[in-house]
């Protein structure tokens, strides 16, 4: 038996193209200069104002742990004082007048007895006040600024579009017969 064999082949164009160029092209100004900062040479003191109300506090009885500490101190040795002279006067008493008198419980009763307090009215020490003023000293350097600018120049390059179309392949159609088979390459 005959078998008829066909083979098509397609249409092909090539196509290539060139998008073209547009450089508008302008190089960046320059500059050349000298930039000095202004400097700020000021120097500002603060005012400053102490108070020292030491002396107005402690004698209100409001004391720093130091001079409380120094009170304290001072008042120890001074009762520590009083309270060893106390005793050696009562034991010279009950040695010299302790078989003729009840020089014990004098002692005793006048130890027990509450010691005489005295009120002292006086006049609160004022505080020292101390201000020192504000102080501006320095000066200011307004610093300088010399600039020269050289400016750009616009260049446009311009190179057109190009398309270039050609076929690479022609539509075709081959037909061919063979005996009892098909051929393998249709």
């Amino acid at each position: 038996m005959l078998q008829l064999n066909i083979r098509t082949t397609n249409f092909i164009l090539g196509m290539k193209t060139d998008p073209g160029k547009v450089d508008p092209n302008m190089p960046e100004p320059t500059s050349k200069g000298e930039y000095k900062a202004l400097k700020n040479n000021l120097k500002v003191t603060p005012v400053s104002v102490k108070i020292d109300s030491t002396a107005s506090r402690e004698a209100v009885g409001l004391y720093t742990v130091a001079a409380l500490g120094r009170k304290l101190a001072s008042r120890g040795q001074t009762e520590l004082s009083e309270g060893i002279a106390r005793r050696m006067r009562e034991g010279r008493e009950v040695r010299n007048n302790g078989p003729v008198t009840n020089a014990i419980a004098d002692i005793s009763r006048s130890n027990m007895m509450p010691k005489q307090k005295g009120l002292t009215v006086k006049s609160m020490p004022a505080p020292q006040i101390t201000v020192t003023p504000s102080r501006i000293e320095g000066s200011i350097d307004p610093g300088s600024s010399k600039i020269v600018i050289t400016p750009g120049q616009y260049k446009l390059q311009y190179l057109p579009a190009k398309v270039d179309i050609s076929v690479k392949q022609y539509a075709s159609v081959r037909m061919w017969t063979t005996q009892s088979s098909y051929d393998a390459y249709a």
